[in-house]
């Protein structure tokens, strides 16, 4: 019986190794990646620490704790941090699992323990007791690297929303403060248009306007105000936008925002990224490509463990007892110990649903790989295209910074002569829709590369180094 046993489990093995394909062994998926570009090098290394003091750069004391508010408020970071907590038992779940398993007993009984009626006893006993699932087939081990490989993409998606949450809060942060900025320009014109303005009402009630230049100067001041409530209106929005990430009070909001430092984002946005060229470092630190790289990983020890479960499955149990009983006035104590028995079970009927599950795990595996693949080309697009927006953008702010200049002064010098009579209303009207729209420019300008830099910075990942920090995260608040 021995031999036959031994042949039986050796042809199992045998036929076991030859079914399951190596586990843990999924290989980056290849994607086209160009041979070299000029991308930001890692901002904080994916500490979160370095996250905030990344922000810090702005010299914008109100940003940074703003973020870390909004990051305190947010559903989507609470729920990738208990994504974390998740996986982190998963991991210990299994780890466990896949070892021996020992067990603390004890037990005390009392009861007649003879035909004689005034005879009781007293059984006590202490020991252990231990089982063991051999892990013939790998399906334990690729139980733990899948959990493993679960946890590393919790992590990563834990700080692609911490990036995501702080990218959001500064995009609408910036976006009112430039509104501001905007508001004070179309401000300045609705007062200069007003004067204009009244002005043509006085020199028409004199019969030295037309009335219909008159007419041209209060429509202009109309449509003025017109602007600027709509202006006013957008940047009341953005209020309503930064309470809601904030969870602050409105009022409060207000109030800080009126004290805010003026805007100095423009040069630290000079020095916040340095550029070299590595392409796949700017690649290799992005949250969602570590996440979804992880992710086929754990498919791939996924396969393992279902084609694990349609093989014979061998365990083992034993224990060790100290025992005592008493009776009659008498003690007696003594060990037990026993091993075994030894069971294997081999799935016999119910193979087509385990089949069925190992297809599926085949079918989520490739598809991880499709889905990782797609997260590759996708990088590559996003980081390439805020390059060649940040490009552009720095073609244009000379021309945009000459224009802003020439259409100023030229405005200036058509109000003087038309102020001493030498230029007329529409001159003036003119003159000053080409300074105001330039000056309107200037800031959307501004506005734009701050969100482009802003993009880029999410492009990159946030910083996040996926070797040195999957597992870095001790406890994520």
């Amino acid at each position: 019986m021995k031999r036959k046993f031994g042949t039986l489990l050796a042809a199992a093995v045998l036929s076991g190794c030859a079914a399951i394909p190596p586990v843990g062994s999924a290989g980056p998926v290849p994607a086209q990646a160009p041979a070299q570009w000029f991308a930001p090098v890692v901002p904080h290394a994916g500490n979160t620490g370095a996250l905030t003091e990344w922000w810090g750069q702005f010299d914008d004391p109100l940003l940074v704790n703003w973020i870390a508010l909004a990051q305190a408020q947010s559903p989507t970071l609470a729920s990738a941090r208990a994504q974390v907590f998740a996986a982190r038992a998963a991991l210990e779940t299994n780890e466990v699992l896949a070892g021996p398993q020992v067990a603390a007993v004890a037990s005390a009984s009392r009861g007649r323990s003879s035909s004689a009626a005034d005879v009781v006893g007293t059984a006590l006993g202490v020991g252990a007791q231990a089982s063991w699932a051999l892990d013939l087939w790998g399906g334990n081990r690729a139980g733990v690297d899948q959990s493993r490989a679960q946890q590393a993409a919790a992590n990563a998606g834990w700080h692609e929303a911490r990036v995501l949450v702080a990218s959001e809060l500064a995009q609408t942060y910036f976006a009112q403060r430039l509104c501001q900025v905007q508001l004070g320009v179309v401000e300045r014109d609705r007062d200069s248009r007003a004067v204009t303005a009244e002005a043509a009402g006085h020199t028409e009630r004199a019969g030295l306007t037309a009335p219909a230049v008159a007419a041209l100067a209060r429509a202009s001041q109309a449509d003025s105000a017109a602007r600027a409530r709509q202006q006013a209106d957008q940047c009341n929005r953005q209020i309503k936008a930064l309470v809601a990430l904030t969870a602050l009070s409105e009022p409060a909001l207000r109030t800080a925002l009126s004290e805010a430092p003026a805007m100095t984002a423009s040069a630290a946005l000079e020095g916040a990224l340095a550029v070299k060229a590595v392409p796949m470092d700017a690649i290799r630190q992005r949250p969602d490509v570590a996440r979804a790289q992880a992710s086929w990983a754990a498919a791939a020890q996924g396969v393992g463990v279902a084609r694990a479960d349609m093989l014979p499955n061998l365990s083992f149990s034993g224990s060790w007892l100290r025992n005592r009983f008493s009776t009659g006035g008498e003690t007696s104590s003594f060990n037990t110990w026993s091993i075994g028995p030894f069971s294997m079970t081999i799935p016999v009927v119910g193979r087509g649903a385990l089949q069925a599950r190992t297809d599926a795990a085949v079918a989520l595996y490739e598809a991880s790989g499709q889905a990782y693949a797609a997260v590759l080309r996708q990088a590559v697009a996003e980081v390439e295209q805020a390059l060649v927006t940040l490009d552009g953008l720095r073609q244009r702010e000379g021309d945009t910074s000459i224009a802003l200049a020439g259409y100023t002064q030229s405005f200036k010098a058509t109000e003087a002569r038309y102020r001493v009579g030498f230029a007329s209303l529409n001159d003036l009207e003119d003159a000053r829709r080409l300074q105001l729209n330039a000056e309107s420019g200037a800031i959307a300008l501004q506005q734009e590369r701050i969100s482009t830099w802003i993009n880029l910075y999410v492009a990159l990942g946030g910083g996040f180094d996926p070797e040195n920090n999957l597992s870095a995260i001790k406890d994520p608040s």
